[in-house]
């Protein structure tokens, strides 16, 4: 690995929504996975295991940096991600939830290791999502895991493009600009600021389903969307029961924005593997097109293949890059305006199916696996779905100071049923 590498546009992107966070008050941008273990583990052996991983990938402890071009600011001596351990008590996971990762000093991940009735154990691992997206924080988790997985070389780049002059460039970037402008004929507005005096922390719950119901499930997208329309009919069923939602709140919206993301990687490779490589398709939906599960395939349906003719993946790659010239506070101040005061309507993710390494951890058998992203103060919601061992798992994350409990227990409700009767 070369010395201080460059955050991509992506990987600053996250950056930016890490500084949104903390501004209001929050942990910041970071993501956890939640592993479930059928007996306790040794808190040395991942000791020594975060030990060899950060001898030879120092940027696991490097820290955001740079004045005109982020990039990762390698340690002159690294050290190894903290490991906890407690003992199950109420309220413990809420406080690990809401504990932020000291990032100025290099502080990227941290493992808590929970110690329950039973001989059982969790193991939380938290990390900063400016160094990493979902997929590579699974297989890091692998690797950290199992020694019959093999620890990645010095980390390669991606293949290079060949960089298009600015001109061109330029051209590209405008196009995803002209898109936004588009989306605010019929602009989003989020809950906003509803509960003021609630505390300025996020809570999930998870909504888990049986081997039949996931393939109930499956079939309800094959038959709307088409064999390999997973996503998309996830995404709409999300986007009707959002708009119920603001309905049922007394708020609702001239249009819905939903940032989907796009996997960049060529396929069946975790190549480069502390970065982000995704970038956002932006799509909208308006009122009328969310009256049902159908209408909202169909326009989801019919835009995405419009924005894929145009050229729109390339084009936010190309914008976000651009963007990484400018100051974390004038780029979030840009993006908010772009969508008057929004930065989308709902935090969406699809991970698909969980990495098949993630069996055992350190010899402990993992019983179950969770999810759970994080998200800016407008919407103030989202959504994580994905597979593991092929039974579904969806994550709904909210902040409190937006949302109620009771609202949020009825949201995931409504979108459990939307999924198995569309």
């Amino acid at each position: 690995m070369r010395a201080n590498p460059q955050l991509n546009g992506s990987d600053y992107l996250m950056l930016g929504f890490d500084h949104e966070l903390r501004r209001h008050g929050f942990a910041g941008n970071s993501c956890q996975i939640v592993l479930e273990l059928n007996s306790t583990i040794s808190p040395g052996a991942l000791k020594k295991r975060l030990a060899e991983l950060v001898n030879r990938h120092p940027i696991l402890n490097a820290r955001p940096g740079g004045i005109f071009l982020p990039e990762w600011k390698l340690p002159r001596r690294p050290i190894a991600p903290q490991v906890r351990v407690h003992r199950d008590s109420p309220g413990l996971r809420q406080q690990l939830a809401d504990e932020p990762l000291a990032m100025k000093r290099g502080e990227l991940t941290r493992f808590d290791l929970i110690e329950r009735d039973g001989g059982r154990a969790d193991i939380i691992f938290t990390w900063a999502h400016a160094l990493m997206d979902a997929n590579s924080a699974e297989h890091f988790l692998a690797v950290v895991g199992r020694e019959d997985v093999p620890l990645p070389a010095a980390q390669p780049a991606l293949p290079s493009r060949a960089k298009k002059p600015l001109k061109e460039r330029l051209k590209l970037a405008w196009k995803n600009v002209h898109l936004i402008d588009e989306f605010c004929k019929s602009p989003p507005r989020s809950g906003g600021l509803r509960r003021p005096t609630a505390p300025a922390r996020q809570k999930f719950r998870v909504e888990k389903f049986s081997a039949d119901e996931t393939s109930l499930i499956r079939a309800n997208a094959a038959r709307l969307c088409g064999a390999l329309g997973g996503a998309q009919f996830h995404a709409s069923v999300s986007m009707v029961e959002l708009h119920r939602l603001h309905q049922r709140l007394g708020c609702a919206s001239q249009g819905y924005v939903l940032p989907v993301p796009v996997g960049l990687r060529p396929k069946g490779t975790v190549e480069p593997l502390f970065s982000n490589q995704v970038t956002m398709l932006m799509t909208q939906f308006l009122p009328e097109q969310l009256g049902s599960t159908t209408d909202a395939v169909a326009a989801l349906k019919s835009q995405t293949a419009s924005l894929l003719r145009a050229g729109m993946i390339e084009s936010s790659e190309t914008l976000s890059g651009m963007f990484r010239f400018l100051p974390l506070p004038v780029y979030m101040a840009i993006i908010k305006q772009g969508l008057r005061g929004e930065i989308c309507s709902l935090f969406y993710g699809d991970t698909a199916a969980v990495n098949p390494l993630l069996t055992t951890f350190l010899g402990a058998t993992i019983e179950d696996f969770t999810h759970i992203g994080a998200t800016t103060p407008s919407p103030g919601l989202g959504v994580i779905f994905y597979f593991f061992r092929g039974l579904m798992r969806v994550t709904v994350f909210h902040l409190e100071n937006h949302f109620s409990d009771a609202e949020m227990s009825e949201f995931a409700a409504n979108l459990r049923r939307r999924l198995l009767n569309p």
